[in-house]
C-alpha cells in the first residue's frame, strides 16, 4: 500500500466511525421517543376508559354563563350588516347552555361530571366559543363606527368571562390608552395572567411589550 492510500484510509475511518455512532444515537432516540408515545397513548386510553364509566353527576358547580343582554349595546347601529349578524348570533344563544372549559379536555369533563353529561358540556363549550368570537367582532365593528365606549363595554364583558382572544385584549388596551386609563390596562394584564389557556403568555407578553411601564399589580 502506498502512502497516499494509507492516508486516505486513515482519513475515511474517523468519518465512517462518526457516522456509525450518530446512527446509533439516532436509533436510540427514535426508540425512546416511540416508547414515550406508546406510554402516553396507553395512559390516555386508560384514562378515557375510566372516564367513560363515570356515571352522571349534578352540574350544580358548573359556571354556566348568563349573558347580560340588557347591559350590552344591542340598540346601537342595528341596521349595520356586521352588527346585525353578531347580535343575531348572540341572541340565538339566549336559551342555550354556555360555559368556558378552555384548557379542559373532554376526558377530564367526563371524569368530573360523568360521561352522560358530555353532550351538554361540549355544547356549552361550543356556545362559549361562539359567544366570545361574536363579542370580538361586534366590538371591532363598534370601534370602526366610532362607538368606542360601547366597544369597551362589549370587550370588558368578554374579558371578564375569560375570553382568550388576543385581539380583544389588544383593542381594549388601545382604547384604554387613548383615554389615559392606565389602571384598566393593569386590569387587562391581571386578567391575562388568570387565563387557563395557551394564549395567556403571548397575550401577556404583548401587553408588557406595548405598555412596559404599567404593572399588573
Amino acid at each position: 500500500m502506498n502512502m497516499s492510500s494509507l492516508a486516505s484510509g486513515i482519513t475515511k475511518f474517523p468519518i465512517f466511525f462518526t457516522f456509525v455512532i450518530l446512527s446509533l444515537i439516532f436509533m436510540l432516540n427514535i426508540r425512546r421517543s416511540n416508547r414515550r408515545i406508546r406510554k402516553s397513548r396507553d395512559e390516555f386510553w386508560a384514562k378515557e376508559i375510566r372516564a367513560n364509566s363515570v356515571r352522571r353527576k349534578p352540574l350544580d358547580n358548573v359556571d354556566f354563563l348568563a349573558v347580560p343582554y340588557d347591559e350590552l349595546p344591542f340598540d346601537l347601529e342595528k341596521d349595520d350588516d356586521v352588527i346585525k349578524e353578531c347580535t343575531g348570533e348572540l341572541l340565538d344563544l339566549k336559551e342555550e347552555p354556555i360555559a368556558n372549559f378552555t384548557g379542559i379536555t373532554n376526558t377530564d369533563l367526563k371524569l368530573e361530571y360523568g360521561a352522560p353529561n358530555i353532550t351538554t358540556l361540549s355544547k356549552a363549550d361550543t356556545n362559549y366559543t361562539l359567544l366570545v368570537r361574536n363579542l370580538q367582532k361586534w366590538a371591532e365593528r363598534l370601534h370602526e363606527l366610532g362607538h368606542d365606549d360601547e366597544a369597551l363595554t362589549v370587550l370588558e364583558y368578554a374579558i371578564k368571562i375569560r375570553s382568550d382572544i388576543s385581539s380583544s385584549f389588544f383593542l381594549a388596551a388601545e382604547l384604554y390608552s387613548s383615554k389615559g386609563e392606565n389602571d384598566k390596562i393593569a386590569w387587562l394584564k391581571r386578567s391575562a395572567e388568570r387565563l387557563n389557556s395557551i394564549m395567556m403568555r403571548p397575550i401577556l407578553n404583548k401587553l408588557n411589550e406595548l405598555y412596559p411601564d404599567i404593572s399588573a399589580y
